[in-house]
């Protein structure tokens, strides 16, 4: 369960990257490292546990705290290579408010994966958690190109897993992985968001809401140039993200592309008040 932490306004949100060996799980983990600038993260750590290893690394969504004072902070943690221990992934997947279930389509790996699916759920159930009921995205990576999107659908109902939302990830080129992590952070920031709402309606008290769910995320990349409207490293204006503040809306009918170049143009609305910008993006390349 994520923590929030109001006398300190602090949001912490632990999220796990789950699969069978050779799932792609590490070299993604590595990739969204890369992609995130350096003062918004914290070390890539790979640590001894027990008789497997366990890779993980914190970073902030944003670059500036929320509009009401609030910092987030998003723990990633996966288990590397062959565990040999299932109890290993029982404990790393303690106290997880996201899970992403990382999958080869080969057909030599299914059994692997529904067999791992089910030991999923097994590790869950112990913490009074159903796969249903947790945020969770289903990430169909392939190191090969030419899978065909048709049989996304199959994949996710062999595995039982239709009810969760599916991304198609290429973890060696990084095609796709901010996109897969991107739609899992929305589903805990709703979950988070949806729960503070409650605890308000059932104590009555006037604690703001610490965050509301993002109409996107964009990708988490490196920015070179951009308007003076406040965003987040994500890429979306910090105010979008709560409620009783400036409403802020992409049009992406009019977002334009040019070679490295991005032109968002925003409408931004506050009370009878409203304008348009356009932020420009300049997307370098991080060794």
């Amino acid at each position: 369960m994520a923590l929030v932490n109001h006398a300190k306004k602090e949001i912490n949100a632990k999220i796990v990257y789950y699969g069978p060996a050779g799932s792609g799980k590490s070299t993604a983990l590595t990739y969204i490292y890369s992609r995130i600038r350096p003062s918004l993260r914290g070390d890539l750590k790979s640590v001894p546990a027990g008789a497997d290893n366990l890779l993980f690394f914190d970073f902030s969504p944003f670059e500036t705290p929320l509009p009401n004072g609030y910092h987030v902070r998003l723990h990633v943690y996966t288990l590397s290579g062959i565990v040999t221990n299932p109890a290993t992934w029982k404990m790393t997947l303690k106290g997880a408010d996201g899970i992403i279930i990382m999958v080869n389509p080969a057909n030599e790996q299914l059994a692997e994966t529904r067999e791992g699916v089910s030991q999923l759920r097994d590790f869950l159930s112990a913490y009074g958690v159903g796969l249903h009921e947790a945020p969770a995205v289903l990430q169909i990576n392939s190191f090969t190109q030419g899978d065909q999107t048709g049989e996304v659908a199959d994949i996710a109902a062999a595995l039982d897993l239709s009810m969760l939302a599916t991304c198609i990830s290429n973890a060696a080129s990084g095609e796709g992985v901010l996109e897969a992590l991107t739609t899992l952070s929305r589903q805990v920031l709703d979950r988070i968001n949806a729960r503070d709402q409650q605890d308000d309606r059932s104590d009555n008290s006037e604690r703001p809401d610490p965050v509301a769910a993002p109409k996107g995320l964009e990708p988490m990349v490196t920015a070179t140039s951009a308007s003076a409207v406040e965003t987040g490293s994500g890429g979306i204006p910090a105010a979008q993200l709560l409620p009783g503040k400036p409403l802020v809306a992409i049009l992406s009918e009019e977002l334009c592309v040019e070679g490295t170049t991005i032109k968002i143009p925003l409408e931004i609305q506050y009370g009878a008040a409203q304008s348009r910008l356009v932020v420009t993006i300049s997307i370098a390349t991080v060794n």
